[in-house]
């Protein structure tokens, strides 16, 4: 069984500086972060931004906090089908590996674009768009000894464990990964337990195996099938079966992120998330 690390996504804390972000979020009971620069640090408004004294600076809040960086984020659009648009994505993440390294974090991450960012588009072409887009960060990333994990998301390209696995099969890199958030594989027609279990046995039995982080959030579904943010206690996810195919895994840990996290609630939400683990 991992031992589960729990921590947060550093954007939910605002923007700060690196050594004040990862002071918030320690101080606040979290272990390990999410981190995205262009999100959640002062400053930084595109990649360009983050340059070396950035990372050394963040590198040392790390050490000094002993907040771990579980995380590197790259809000990048993987599946874009127009080539020039899909090849700027792809540079953005490029140009982060290095970063990531220095870091330590234990993988890069990033979703794999809403189907409605492309209207008219299928997502079979914007499947075939993101195998392109990863065939060209995964060498990279096998040469610089970084994990690369991408999250299955119900309205994205990729957005079931039957796509996730096709993925993983097609591009077939040992640096390839897994975020797994057990809320993101929900829609209102599969909200029911039992439908809940039938994909935690697919996402445990086919790549469970491949998962480098897990995201844990709220949500529930209104009746027109739209989905909405909740608290923990709320949520419809079938945390207890989702964390028991997550106990099974052989990973020695696995960090556990809260999403959408109220800093004021953290301990209640810390609580809550931490009755699963075992």
């Amino acid at each position: 069984m991992p031992a589960f690390i729990t921590g947060a996504r550093g954007h939910d804390f605002g923007r700060h500086s690196p050594a004040d972000l990862l002071s918030a979020i320690g101080q606040a009971g979290f272990a390990c972060t999410q981190l995205a620069y262009t999100k959640a640090v002062e400053g930084v408004k595109s990649y360009a931004d983050v340059t070396p004294a950035l990372v050394a600076a963040t590198k040392e809040a790390a050490a000094q906090t002993g907040v771990q960086i579980a995380v590197y984020g790259t809000y990048v659009e993987l599946s874009y089908v127009d080539e020039d648009r899909r090849k700027a994505e792809v540079a953005k993440v490029l140009s982060q590996i290095g970063n990531a390294k220095i870091l330590g974090a234990r993988c890069m991450g990033s979703e794999t674009t809403p189907m409605a960012k492309q209207p008219g588009v299928s997502r079979k072409d914007a499947q075939e768009a993101l195998l392109r887009s990863l065939s060209e960060i995964l060498p990279a990333c096998e040469e610089a000894g970084v994990l690369f994990g991408i999250e299955c998301v119900y309205h994205h390209a990729m957005n079931t464990p039957e796509a996730t696995k096709m993925v993983l099969d097609t591009i077939a890199s040992p640096n390839l990964r897994i975020i797994c958030d057990l809320a993101n594989y929900i829609g209102a027609e599969n909200a029911a337990l039992d439908a809940q279990r039938r994909i935690w046995d697919k996402v445990g039995s086919w790549y469970g195996d491949k998962i480098c982080a897990v995201h844990f959030k709220g949500v529930a579904f209104k009746p027109d099938g739209s989905h909405y943010s909740t608290s923990l206690e709320d949520s419809v996810i079938d945390y207890a079966g989702g964390f028991a195919m997550l106990r099974q895994l052989p990973q020695a840990s696995l960090p556990v992120l809260r999403e959408e996290a109220v800093p004021a609630r953290a301990a209640s939400d810390i609580a809550f998330m931490e009755q699963f683990y075992k």
